[in-house]
């Protein structure tokens, strides 16, 4: 197949848009010129992000994490895609080599407010949980429209050591969907029985911006692919007729121009329908970060086309919370390794062989992870960093009196110093510090809100003839929400579906059926 005189146009620059024009490339013939990424932001990547100096202090959002085991798409992308550092190899063996030399077993997943570290070998389930856990992994899903894993569950099971781990793993609220937590359960089956370790999770050399974004975008440059930075889609315009035909794009650029782009018989538009870094805000060591809930661009756009085109899904159940949707993340930024020392003498855990720590009576419900150093190429051997967040900004802090929401990344620091004891260390650690950036994220959760299995689009639309949802608000059977792997599978699936190409788009690993599997599963349910 050759589609060369084809055009393909992404609205949004995140890892799906990215990953499909690998696909239009690499299997549907495409010329790089004849794809065109347009994004509001400055920067690729979307909420694959990563930025900072020395000087002022690195940054991340957030940290997605990968899985060896069950990320099919997202390893055969980055199987097609060069190292930066090692071009003879690919960005897939770099992520795995560098994930095997430096394993994780956490040895501080939860930690009570004496500072002691719990055991959590038992999930501390009781007979009603287990009972509640097996009949929702019966259930079928089409019969949990709107429910919340609390309506399913009974008070104990929020007191668990499983809840504690599970939720903060995964960022999950007791007012998350039950439909999204019965897929993990099923997804994830084979972390389950290492939740208290954490072991499955696959590690990046550096933050995900530079181990996984820039060298899609490198590769994507030798091809002459086209971006358009700093410019905002307003408006998708379809064709007067019963199906689904985008003949437009209209959009506003950052100085306030407006302009308008034709689409030709036969040309593609892939839309990222909902961004879950929408509107987020960053503070610094002195500066709270600002919550700005309002207009989030990918969901007005998702909106406004969906009231054009009833079979675009509907997204009001996803963003129209944004209180519930919302948390605070923060990256602290250290001359010299004072502090990640004297973690490491805490936790029994050296950088990089961790995973996430959870102050499980914090108000906050704060958790913080250890990287291995350096997580930015430009840190140097003298400076360090970790990334940590809280579920609950809007509580108030058990030693800094205000709500999270309200604090500067000093607040917060102080904060989860009580938390650890290292009050004695104070005034040394605060000495060290170069910034730590709170970021606030209204919509990071948005994923997880409960909605009908209907409310998600396709990714490809009924009716559709040029327009690809790729996101991770579409409905993919079986898949689960909040990773790369569902970003790459939209992708993949979107190209091959719109151009019809006779390639399978790899199948979700059914280890929720194997016998081995489930053994061992039910073994750590009793455990």
């Amino acid at each position: 197949m050759h589609d060369s005189n084809k055009h393909a146009y992404f609205v949004g620059g995140g890892l799906a848009s990215l990953a499909a024009a690998v696909y239009l490339i690499e299997d549907a013939g495409f010329k790089g010129e004849n794809i065109h990424i347009i994004e509001a932001l400055p920067i690729l990547g979307g909420s694959n992000d990563g930025a900072g100096a020395k000087q002022e202090g690195f940054v991340c959002r957030g940290g997605r994490m990968l899985n060896e085991e069950t990320y099919e798409n997202f390893w055969d992308l980055t199987s097609r895609i060069p190292s930066l550092e090692m071009p003879n190899i690919s960005v897939k063996d770099e992520i795995l080599a560098f994930d095997h030399a430096n394993p994780t077993h956490a040895k501080a997943r939860l930690i009570d407010k004496y500072g002691k570290i719990l055991d959590v070998h038992s999930m501390g389930f009781d007979h009603d949980d287990r009972m509640k856990m097996l009949k929702l992994f019966f259930t079928d899903e089409n019969e949990l429209d709107h429910m919340t894993i609390r309506e399913w569950f009974g008070d104990h099971f929020f007191t668990t050591n499983f809840w504690y781990m599970w939720q903060t793993t995964f960022a999950w609220q007791e007012w998350s969907s039950l439909f999204e937590f019965r897929r993990y359960m099923n997804r994830m089956i084979l972390e389950f029985s290492r939740i208290d370790t954490l072991e499955g999770v696959t590690r990046t050399p550096y933050n995900q911006y530079e181990s996984v974004i820039l060298p899609i975008k490198k590769h994507l440059d030798k091809f002459g692919v086209d971006y358009s930075l700093k410019r905002t889609v307003t408006d998708l315009i379809f064709k007067d007729d019963n199906g689904i035909t985008v003949t437009a794009i209209q959009y506003q650029d950052a100085d306030g121009q407006t302009g308008s782009i034709a689409l030709q018989e036969g040309d593609l538009c892939f839309f990222t329908n909902g961004c879950i870094t929408d509107n987020s805000d960053n503070g610094d060591y002195k500066t709270p970060a600002r919550y700005l809930p309002d207009n989030p661009p990918s969901f007005a756009l998702w909106k406004k086309i969906a009231l054009k085109k009833p079979r675009l899904g509907n997204p009001d159940p996803f963003f129209g919370k944004p209180d519930e949707t919302k948390w605070y993340s923060f990256t602290a930024t250290f001359r010299g390794n004072k502090m990640l020392k004297l973690i490491e003498a805490f936790s029994g855990n050296k950088p990089g062989s961790g995973a996430l720590m959870t102050f499980k009576d914090s108000s906050w419900r704060m958790s913080i992870v250890v990287a291995a150093q350096p997580h930015f190429k430009a840190q140097g051997e003298d400076t360090t960093i970790f990334w940590g967040y809280g579920l609950y900004p809007d509580k108030t802090g058990d030693f800094v009196q205000k709500r999270m929401i309200d604090c500067t990344g000093e607040e917060i620091l102080t904060e989860l110093l009580h938390h650890l004891h290292f009050e004695q260390h104070e005034t040394e650690i605060k000495e060290s510090v170069v910034n730590v950036i709170p970021v606030m994220m209204p919509y990071i959760d948005a994923l997880f809100q409960p909605h009908a299995k209907s409310d998600r689009p396709p990714v490809v639309p009924r009716g559709s003839t040029n327009l690809a949802m790729i996101s991770q608000f579409v409905e993919i059977p079986q898949d689960m929400v909040f990773t790369e792997e569902y970003s790459v599978r939209a992708a993949r699936t979107a190209v091959y579906t719109l151009l019809n190409i006779d390639r399978e788009v790899a199948p979700v690993t059914p280890y929720n059926r194997r016998p081995d599997v489930l053994a061992k599963a039910v073994h750590t349910a009793y455990r």
